[in-house]
């Protein structure tokens, strides 16, 4: 199922978009492991093909990362 986190950079909104299931997020034809959007945009996204194991665990440790950046003041 297609997923959507409101998160906000500074002052503005943004939208994360990703599948709970594994999946690429689709829009125009082209795959995403996940999205994020300034909120404004609008984009709607579709679920597509399974993406190899290895690549959900990048991504799940790029989201880690980025979250530690934040809690220790490296980035917002």
């Amino acid at each position: 199922m297609i997923v959507t986190e409101n998160f906000k950079v500074g002052e503005r909104d943004f939208i994360r978009t990703y599948s709970d299931s594994g999946r690429y997020v689709v829009r125009d034809g082209v795959e995403y492991s996940e999205a994020c959007d300034p909120a404004e945009f609008g984009r709607q996204y579709t679920e597509g093909d399974i993406m190899p194991p290895e690549e959900q665990d990048m991504d799940a440790l790029a989201a880690k990362a980025e979250a530690f950046d934040i809690l220790t003041g490296v980035s917002e």
